[in-house]
């Protein structure tokens, strides 16, 4: 990927330029006159096509940590950025490798130590939250796959293996990111058990909350929470909880603010964080987690009017806070990319638990093809990341469906 603009100032880095919330970071800064570079370690990133993007490089693969840092910093001492910003597990985790060095040079739009290793760490989060009172799912460590059938006969059936961590380093040295699975039977428990452990992660087993996922945004600064914001996801991929695929702003739930802020507050963690709830089905919120980086569904809370990128950028810089904003309730937003592989994965999914049957995932499908969203990556005055998405998109089915044909003819 050529580079735009070797050198000259940055206002601010933007690492992951993959992710979505990174394409929403260099608009909104970009948009208010602030200079602002895309990096990534993957080709054509969404964010580095933008009309407000100023400098765009590829970088090394992040699963060499060492390699792809001392990269970072070369970028670093070349651009000189006020603020760094990134959006994966996984970048956090190696940014925190070299954290003081990196920090003599910019400023890192996280969370500080050891404020960060709370909302990192599941295990963490919860027991907190549970020494605060706040109600969170029945939560089971599993010390290695044979406790895994005792697990579920604690927790009940269907129930989650859960990574304590989302980003682990693997024997080999790179890194995987884990996910949540459904487990249904006891043998299914062991297998998710081992599957995580042999990548190197630890497990916690918990209960299946069926209600929705809601989510409370905050900005704190020297102890006050500065910047809320509250939404629902309708849908997720992966189905069972993962990026918010379509998603609605609600007004603040007065039970899941007063728990988010709470947490936040005990942990000592300034600058933002995201914090997730699952309610079941008689309508009572239990703590999931925390994410203290922008999320991937943030581009929701910038329409409602709660620019979080911009919040978090006079933060880092340390500039004096506005006002906390108000936000519109009833924006919707769509991931359009993001729906069409939920779809494919729960029609290949039927009869989980944790998908809904086909024709009602068609039904919900097209109903909202015909609903006027607003949708990712889409907007009129910087059509780039739009098409650069789109083309990638196309391109990646194009490759599946020849690598299967290859399949096919050599079986």
């Amino acid at each position: 990927m050529a580079q735009r603009a070797s050198y000259g100032r940055l206002d601010a880095m933007v690492l992951d330029a993959d992710e979505r919330q990174s394409l929403v970071t260099v608009r909104s800064l970009g948009r208010t006159g602030l200079s602002v570079g895309a990096f990534d370690d993957t080709p054509y990133p969404p964010a580095a096509t933008s009309r407000w993007c100023s400098a765009r490089r590829r970088l090394p693969d992040g699963a060499d940590s060492w390699r792809y840092l001392d990269a970072v910093l070369d970028l670093v001492r070349r651009h000189r950025p006020r603020v760094m910003f990134t959006a994966r597990d996984s970048t956090i985790e190696a940014l925190r490798e070299r954290r003081a060095e990196i920090e003599r040079e910019t400023m890192l739009a996280l969370p500080a130590e050891p404020a960060l290793e709370i909302a990192v760490s599941k295990e963490r989060t919860l027991a907190l939250a549970q020494r605060l009172g706040i109600p969170v799912p029945l939560s089971v460590p599993i010390p290695d796959p044979g406790a895994a059938a005792d697990g579920t006969a604690r927790t009940g059936l269907p129930a989650v293996v859960k990574p304590v961590r989302s980003w682990v380093q693997t024997a080999d040295g790179a890194g995987r990111r884990l996910s949540c699975v459904v487990v249904t039977d006891a043998p299914e428990a062991r297998r998710a058990t081992e599957a995580a452990m042999r990548a190197g992660g630890q497990v916690l087993l918990q209960e299946w909350l069926r209600g929705s996922r809601e989510a409370v945004s905050l900005i704190c600064v020297d102890g006050r929470i500065r910047a809320r914001f509250a939404q629902v996801a309708r849908r997720m991929l992966p189905p069972l909880g993962g990026s918010s695929i379509v998603r609605e702003s609600i007004p603040l739930p007065a039970d899941l603010t007063e728990a988010a802020e709470a947490l936040v507050l005990a942990a000592d963690l300034e600058g933002y964080v995201e914090v997730e709830f699952r309610r079941d089905v008689e309508g009572n919120a239990y703590l999931m987690e925390m994410n203290p980086r922008l999320s991937a569904s943030v581009e929701i809370a910038v329409r409602s009017g709660v620019d979080f990128p911009q919040l978090l950028y006079t933060w880092a810089r340390g500039a004096a806070m506005p006002s906390p904003p108000a936000y519109r309730v009833g924006v919707q937003m769509r991931w359009l990319g993001g729906d069409i592989q939920w779809l494919q994965q729960t029609l290949a999914g039927r009869g989980r638990p944790e998908t809904v049957p086909p024709a009602t995932a068609l039904r919900q499908f097209a109903r909202d093809s015909m609903t006027p969203y607003y949708y990712d990556y889409v907007m009129v005055r910087d059509p780039g990341p739009a098409l650069t998405a789109t083309s990638r998109m196309l391109a990646k089915a194009v490759l599946r469906r020849y690598r299967s044909h290859r399949l096919e003819v050599a079986a």
